[in-house]
């Protein structure tokens, strides 16, 4: 997997930024809810080697903090792990970090206690 940051315009298709071998799960940032003018958000890589059974089950875009949430079930797991949740967050330099860290805090939080067998997996930025 491979979580990164886009920095071009907001409502980039996926076949733009499409890696052979990965589905792409993209969330655009939304200048109404961020504060920002200027285009971005956030992407992660799935690689279909290690998984084909994945879905996007969060995203947000605020002045403090962005996340994506993106749901795998992988070929293997041990028996402990129903599935993976894997999360990539971007704090921008200017942001309320204590108030982003509550907002991924009770984002995190909320899907451990729908999803309490999964294995948890956050990136920041």
């Amino acid at each position: 997997m491979i979580f990164t940051e886009t920095w071009l315009n907001s409502d980039i298709s996926d076949n733009a930024i499409a890696l052979a071998e990965h589905h792409t799960f993209q969330a655009d940032r939304m200048a109404d809810d961020s504060g920002k003018t200027r285009g971005g958000g956030l992407c992660i890589y799935v690689n279909k080697a290690w998984c084909t059974n994945s879905v996007i089950i969060g995203r947000h875009c605020s002045a403090n903090l962005e996340f994506l949430m993106v749901k795998c079930r992988p070929f293997y797991l041990p028996r402990e792990f129903t599935s993976t949740i894997i999360t990539a967050a971007y704090i921008p330099p200017d942001a309320d970090a204590k108030l982003a860290m509550n907002e991924l805090h009770a984002a995190i939080s909320k899907q451990q206690n729908v999803h309490p067998g999964c294995f948890y997996c956050c990136g920041g930025f």
